[in-house]
């Protein structure tokens, strides 16, 4: 049995490790399986509907490949050509089995080209799948997945019951060997690292807290980090954690484990790995304190912080189930912005359910005053994502029925007022960079 999983990328030097974790975690089980994973970059797409070359270079990939397994994680970028791409696969090799899956996955692509949708976490039911096709499991058993029941006419939904890995240390570690003849993989200058699934809260707009709050033991983290450094050259790390100052103990034991390996990184004579680190992570403003910042302007690698603040909105941050102490996160950004060192993005989004035009001002206003070291107004068009609380409410509507896109309607915004805030943000950002530069 071969197996090809295969992604669309927006980046082409990013560590894809969701599907390592996939191969990682199905290998163990079933060694003698074939699994391969290759990715397509769309780097920058140019006339989308009429330049279909990189969907072109990946049949031809499967065409010379001849996988009897195709498994494709889908993204908000990649959702929408998704359909087209499996009906096309099927055309060319009839018997080819396809799974779909990936935090973007909609049940609106269960068409009879699908064998199974896999829902939520992938690594059990890519194994159990496999197990399907061996044939030592029914397809009943085979947890996290919708199909399509073939026995019935017409054919009906199946869903099968939903599972989650309790000892995320059952998975391997993707960064414990690598794929190339060198001692040192160069390809990826960005690599990611998760030392915990799910998230203390449950924002709505969000998909983190879907499954439940798990870590990968510190002993685990002990044992593989070190792996990360010796098989792999890169100058970026991302910590993937949603909130990963929650457990500050925890943080700072994970980052001294992180530069230990830096030291010993520097100190090595091999030219291709001693690129200075960057790491970038999540953290929580309202849980920054004084004594937190110290710790973190005393390691020698650069630390660049992501703060989500979304709004200051008291109904808006209702609506999306977002607690904020907009009093802390001041003062977090006071603390932030006065240290020569760390560096931070805080952005809001607009478009969220409650919102107007003028309470985004007020939201602006606010990091304008407090977030003095940005120098700019980082504001997103915020995303109906699929699989999300917000997707489920239904109380806005986005560019596509079917896929994760921008939000074009809210019960308090039509999108005359969301262009207009767009054009807002990028005048103010013009007019600070003119500010800046004299």
């Amino acid at each position: 049995m071969k197996i090809l999983l295969l992604a669309f990328s927006v980046q082409q030097d990013v560590f894809p490790l969701g599907l390592h974790y996939l191969k990682g975690y199905a290998t163990k089980y079933h060694p003698d399986v074939d699994i391969q994973i290759q990715e397509f970059s769309f780097g920058n797409r140019v006339s989308y509907e009429t330049n279909k070359n990189l969907e072109i270079q990946a049949l031809a990939y499967l065409a010379l490949e001849k996988p009897d397994i195709v498994a494709f994680s889908c993204y908000i970028w990649s959702g929408e050509m998704i359909r087209d791409f499996v009906r096309s696969i099927k055309r060319l090799h009839p018997t080819m089995k396809i799974i779909l899956g990936g935090v973007e996955v909609s049940e609106h692509l269960l068409t009879p080209d699908v064998e199974f949708i896999i829902r939520q976490e992938g690594e059990i039911a890519f194994k159990e799948c496999i197990d399907y096709w061996k044939g030592t499991i029914s397809k009943e058993q085979v947890h996290n997945v919708v199909y399509l029941n073939q026995q019935k006419s017409p054919q009906q939904r199946q869903e099968n019951p939903s599972i989650e890995l309790e000892n995320l240390d059952e998975i391997p570690f993707p960064y414990s060997t690598n794929s190339t003849n060198s001692t040192i993989d160069e390809r990826y200058n960005v690599v990611r690292l998760e030392t915990a699934r799910g998230c203390l809260f449950d924002c709505h707009f969000c998909h983190y807290a879907k499954p439940t709050l798990r870590y990968f033991s510190l002993e685990y983290l002990h044992k593989n980090i070190p792996l990360l450094f010796q098989n792999y050259s890169f100058e970026n790390l991302t910590v993937l954690d949603a909130n990963f100052n929650s457990n500050k103990e925890r943080m700072f034991i994970i980052l001294d484990i992180i530069e230990q390996q830096v030291k010993k990184r520097q100190e090595t004579k091999n030219p291709t790995n001693t690129k200075p680190l960057k790491l970038h992570c999540e953290m929580r403003p309202e849980l920054m304190d004084e004594s937190t910042i110290k710790k973190l302007e005393n390691y020698s690698f650069k630390i660049d912080i992501e703060l989500g603040l979304q709004s200051t909105d008291p109904v808006v941050l209702k609506e999306i189930n977002r607690p904020t102490h907009i009093g802390k996160v001041a003062a977090a950004l006071q603390m932030l912005s006065a240290s020569r060192k760390l560096t931070y993005k805080i952005d809001l989004m607009y478009g969220l359910p409650g919102d107007t035009f003028y309470k985004f001002l007020n939201s602006a206003r606010f990091l304008l005053t407090h977030a003095t070291k940005q120098h700019k107004l980082v504001a997103h068009h915020s995303m109906l994502l699929n699989n999300t609380t917000l997707f489920e409410k239904k109380t806005v509507e986005r560019y596509s029925e079917t896929h994760s896109s921008m939000i074009i309607k809210t019960p308090t915004q039509d999108v005359v007022e969301l262009y207009k805030t767009k054009l807002f943000i990028d005048l103010l950002n013009k007019e600070l960079e003119i500010i800046k530069e004299r």
